[in-house]
């Protein structure tokens, strides 16, 4: 990340490439930081940190405004900036689906549900690609923000073909998640998920359902549920504020001697 209208400075790092918005590497790097950081303790004098990051106090400010508005800082007038107490993230193997309420309850966690639509109408053609359907074809859909302890942590949407579940189906006590949903009713019989997993800019709606500053990177995860009959039965597309989530794959090394007919 460079100075802003100066030379780099020898001890600064580009973590981020210059493409990216100069607030939103900020955000980013600061993100890191904290993660090595307690709840309460303080955070660098800001010439300093402006220095460490490569760019202006003036935008090291802008940004700590933003953390401090989101809780995630404590400011105190003559004595520094502290890491505000913060939620624990939550933490899963992508080789299990789960849903957020599932990954809350076991930190002892609640989650809440806001901003929740539902309704059920036509499939946009980029519905259909992903339910791969070729016919018109009538959905339920379900959009909604997640919180934990008042703070949206994610945003999601989920496409649902209405013969395997319509509105009336999700009742009073729904929890935000589809996937639940399904398990608890035992139908569809469900056999796996393919997922795609990228980064994505906070759009300006997003930005308002997730209380994020645009532009801040969310982990975008699309999948497509497919039941035992190789049917897809919900396509989803789940946004993720980080700093709350921590997702971790293990990753086998292939025996190459093995399989090209070798002995160790």
């Amino acid at each position: 990340m460079e100075r802003e209208g100066q030379d780099k400075p020898d001890n600064a790092t580009l973590i981020y490439p210059r493409v990216r918005p100069t607030h939103v590497q900020v955000e980013e790097a600061l993100y890191i930081l904290m993660d090595q950081l307690q709840s309460g303790d303080r955070l660098p004098p800001e010439p300093e940190l402006a220095k460490r990051l490569g760019v202006s106090r003036a935008t090291l400010r802008e940004v700590m405004r933003t953390f401090e508005e989101r809780e995630l800082v404590i400011r105190k007038h003559g004595v520094g900036t502290f890491v505000a107490p913060r939620i624990p993230p939550l933490e899963s193997g992508l080789e299990m689906l789960e849903s957020i309420d599932s990954l809350a309850s076991r930190k002892g966690m609640e989650t809440e549900v806001t901003r929740l639509r539902v309704e059920e109408r036509q499939a946009t053609e980029k519905e259909l690609a992903g339910l791969q359907i070729s016919e018109s074809t009538e959905v339920l859909a379900v959009s909604r923000t997640i919180s934990i302890q008042d703070k949206p942590v994610a945003y999601l949407v989920d496409v649902v073909p209405t013969k395997y579940l319509s509105s009336s189906d999700l009742g009073k006590d729904f929890h935000g998640s589809v996937l639940d949903l399904f398990l608890d009713r035992g139908k569809p019989s469900l056999a796996y998920s393919w997922t795609n997993i990228t980064a994505k800019g906070a759009s300006r709606e997003l930005s308002s359902l997730l209380e994020i500053r645009r532009g801040t990177a969310l982990i975008k995860i699309e999948a497509q549920l497919f039941s035992v009959e190789e049917d897809v039965v919900d396509y989803s597309i789940s946004y993720f504020v980080p700093g709350h989530f921590q997702f971790h794959v293990i990753r086998r090394i292939p025996k190459r001697g093995l399989e090209n007919g070798g002995s160790r």
